[in-house]
């Protein structure tokens, strides 16, 4: 079962506000999802806007410098799990519009500057998130009075 997001629990999880979602909508296609507030990010979505949001806000790169690339880190995001995507970098080319995924610790050789993000810290922010995000009930306990348990043979006999 796949578990799908709206666009606001996208929007607070990666913790952008409404008018930066709109901006974002325009300009990379693979968040212009439909209209409304129906459920239609994946979780591979999730880490795709937070990489986005990484190289928007915290490193000052326009939105539609990303544009060319988007699709791409959208399908790699979702191709592979959470556990897997935790243990890789994500290794974007922007003279180059390239971005692909390699593991950790491999070393990112190219002739052009590249913009290298870690996922672990994005995974385990938007695992943070999205775990306090839902309704955490604990399991009540059951309403039935204490009893003393003996064994079949004490039983039988009627011993306690």
């Amino acid at each position: 079962m796949t578990v799908l997001y709206t666009p606001g629990q996208l929007r607070s999880a990666v913790s952008i506000a409404p008018e930066t979602y709109r901006h974002w909508k325009k300009a990379i296609a693979s968040l212009d999802r439909g209209r409304g507030h129906s459920p239609c990010f994946s979780s591979g979505d999730m880490v795709a806007a937070s990489v986005i949001r990484a190289l928007a806000i915290d490193l000052s790169v326009r939105v539609g410098a990303l544009a060319p690339m988007a699709e791409t880190l959208f399908e790699l995001c979702n191709r592979s799990p959470w556990p897997v995507l935790e243990r890789t970098k994500v290794v974007l080319n922007l003279q180059g519009a390239e971005v692909r995924l390699a593991e950790e610790l491999a070393e990112a050789h190219s002739d052009q500057p590249l913009i290298i993000i870690p996922l672990r810290a994005i995974v385990a922010r938007l695992r943070e998130q999205l775990l306090a995000a839902t309704d955490h009930v604990e399991q009540r306990s059951l309403l039935f009075p204490p009893i003393p348990i003996t064994s079949a043979a004490t039983a039988q006999r009627g011993q306690p």
